[in-house]
């Protein structure tokens, strides 16, 4: 079954559109989630790259990832919000901040990851799976 869905970051610039079903949803918790987001997570769709499709001005910047690999994320270049990551660890993936959909109200997370970053302050108590890292990693 295909699922359609649209965002965009805060000020409108940036507008984009999914095809398809998420691959995964999941909390994350790694220390770069936390400060990209100014939150004790971020929650986030796996959508495979061939049924994405955004426009508006991006601005990116690269970072190494737990896995050892390069991590890029994009923004938007006018209000700066986060919209998706690409790793080198996925390819073939983008993770799309859950966010910064129009309606997020179909979401269903699936699990939390990096919770060996997790705030002490955080009580997770949903009985989704917990992972310390990424499920394969």
């Amino acid at each position: 079954m295909s699922k359609h869905y649209e965002g965009g970051c805060h000020c409108g610039a940036i507008r984009y559109s999914c095809t398809k079903e998420p691959e995964l949803t999941f909390f994350c918790h790694c220390r770069d989630c936390q400060r990209t987001t100014g939150s004790p997570f971020s929650m986030e769709l796996m959508i495979d790259q061939s049924c994405f499709e955004i426009d508006g001005p991006l601005k990116s910047y690269v970072v190494v990832g737990d896995s050892g690999k390069p991590v890029t994320r994009w923004n938007c270049t006018q209000c700066g919000s986060g919209i998706y990551l690409e790793g080198e660890a996925d390819p073939g993936y983008v993770f799309l901040k859950v966010g910064s959909l129009d309606d997020a109200s179909w979401v269903a997370p699936e699990m939390h990851i990096y919770t060996v970053a997790k705030q002490p302050w955080i009580k997770i108590d949903d009985n989704l799976p917990q992972y310390e890292r990424a499920p394969d990693g």
